[in-house]
């Protein structure tokens, strides 16, 4: 028969598990509105019977439940749903920064609008034609200086502009990158506590919470692959080790060699690092290599690509998206003052002594950046008759300058950029520019909406799984209480039987 008294540290027991269960239950209530908190709870397991098996045990009806055992504290976490929200997150990170760069650009070329290019470009185009049905007035020459001077200026604004934000992307860069090696800085220091509460045999659940969150906000910013490594020692079955943490290609693929970020298993990272070449010119280039935590020591791959993630939308933007529409204003600008600085120096306006109409910098090269009209010329200067083959004025109130010049803005074809071979108008050229921004910019926002959705919907999922419901928490706060008050009314009756059996037993 089992002693009474083994029965009073059956409900002792009892009384501990349910009070660590309590206090389990506030923790969690607690840390309700905690960031990338896990709820928690007691494993609970019957102690070991009674009695137990032998060739000498007691014989009787059967064992006899001896009470209850906290086996161990535990986060309630889905591997599965991790790997979802990770991946989403990195899909994100790449589409948000393309539309954010995409979106900027269009505010700076603020097409179709009365401000812009295409607006700018009428203006000039009327202005030409004014000055074909008014040709022997100085003033409708004027107001031709006047409209060039618009169009010049609308280029340089959006080049300028347009390079100021490419600017911010370089800086962008830089500063997600040190973000990326601060991570890891903090997941190597979280394996190395994680390592020593292991080996002891406790669960580090705050310090896991803790490191999951730091590889979310990581795999948003490069795509990574997490791998467990069991700690030394003598860490529980439920232990989840340290993280080895892999940057991979977009596909999931590992790069050759092997661009570990984490090493879980010696306990020391290695940091990224990015050389950015080229800076202020058409063809900026991004170099991404995986560097010691000294940043100069070679580590790994010399050259990462195609590592998706925030970091990689902010390259592409930086050295591709940019750069490409730059360099096709650079072109637009050009053939602009080329083209119609040919068709003007046809014109009875025309005067060597004073130069062309369009200008660029001091070596004569024209770009979006610094075209503009020349400062030297008047009204008078802009003339709408042209010249005989013999080069001498055509008659007062001929129209031919004027209407070729116009037709450079509007009629005239020509290859505009040296990689298209189809010859375009001016106008046309703008238009199909504006129209590609516009394309690229729906197509990285829809991929954005896409990635936030789906990103979302696995988030709602882990939280479901994770989450701490203060519901479900007070219902488990009531059931401890019955619980524990059971246990202390059972020893209140194991009381009373001891008092029977020693002071009324005489």
């Amino acid at each position: 028969m089992i002693p009474i008294f083994s029965s009073l540290d059956m409900m002792q027991r009892a009384l501990q598990v349910t009070q660590t269960a309590i206090q389990t239950t506030g923790h969690n209530i607690s840390n309700a509105n905690t960031d990338g908190y896990s709820r928690q709870r007691v494993n609970l397991t019957t102690w070991l019977p009674y009695p137990g098996i032998g060739i000498n045990a007691a014989r009787g009806a059967g064992q006899i439940g001896t009470g209850v055992n906290d086996d161990a504290i535990v986060r309630i976490r889905d591997q599965f749903v991790d790997l979802q929200v990770r991946d989403n997150s990195n899909q994100n990170g790449y589409w948000n920064s393309l539309s954010d760069a995409y979106s900027q650009m269009e505010d700076i070329i603020n097409e179709p609008t009365d401000t812009g290019i295409s607006s700018e470009l009428d203006g000039f185009w009327q202005s030409l034609q004014d000055l074909a049905g008014n040709s022997g007035t100085s003033g409708t020459g004027t107001v031709v200086l006047q409209k060039g001077s618009a169009v010049a200026d609308t280029f340089n604004y959006i080049a300028l502009s347009l390079g100021k934000v490419q600017n911010n992307l370089n800086q962008q860069i830089t500063e997600n990158t040190k973000l990326v090696n601060n991570y890891a800085d903090q997941i190597n220091a979280l394996n190395t506590e994680i390592n020593k509460q292991e080996a002891n045999g406790l669960l580090a659940n705050d310090l896991y919470d803790e490191r999951d969150a730091l590889t979310d906000k990581l795999a948003q910013l490069v795509n990574i692959k997490v791998t467990k490594v069991p700690s030394g020692g003598n860490p529980s079955p439920l232990a989840e080790g340290k993280y080895t943490i892999e940057m991979v290609d977009q596909n999931g693929a590992s790069f050759s060699p092997a661009a570990t970020l984490v090493d879980g298993a010696a306990l020391t990272n290695n940091h990224l690092k990015t050389d950015i070449t080229g800076a202020g010119t058409s063809s900026p280039n991004v170099t991404v290599s995986m560097v010691k935590t000294d940043d100069t020591t070679p580590a790994g791959p010399s050259a990462l690509t195609g590592f998706s993630g925030k970091l990689q939308g902010l390259i592409d933007a930086y050295t591709n998206d940019y750069p490409s529409v730059l360099k096709s204003l650079d072109n637009m600008a050009s053939t602009l003052a080329d083209k119609f600085n040919t068709v003007y120096q046809n014109t009875a306006g025309y005067d060597s002594s004073k130069g062309l109409f369009f200008l660029g910098d001091a070596s004569g090269t024209v770009n979006a950046a610094n075209i503009h009209v020349n400062e030297n010329l008047t009204g008078s200067d802009v003339k709408a008759n042209g010249l005989n083959a013999d080069g001498t004025a055509k008659p007062s109130g001929d129209n031919s300058g004027a209407s070729a010049l116009s037709d450079v803005i509007a009629v005239n074809p020509y290859t505009i950029d040296g990689a298209t071979s189809d010859a375009t108008t001016l106008k046309s050229y703008l238009q199909s520019l504006i129209g590609q921004i516009g394309v690229n910019a729906q197509s990285a926002d829809q991929f954005s909406s896409n990635s936030n959705t789906m990103l979302t919907a696995a988030q709602n999922r882990r939280s479901s799984i994770s989450g701490v419901s203060l519901d479900e928490e007070l219902t488990n706060l009531i059931q401890l209480q019955h619980s524990y008050g059971a246990a202390a009314k059972v020893v209140t009756t194991l009381d009373t039987l001891l008092d029977t059996l020693i002071n009324k037993m005489g």
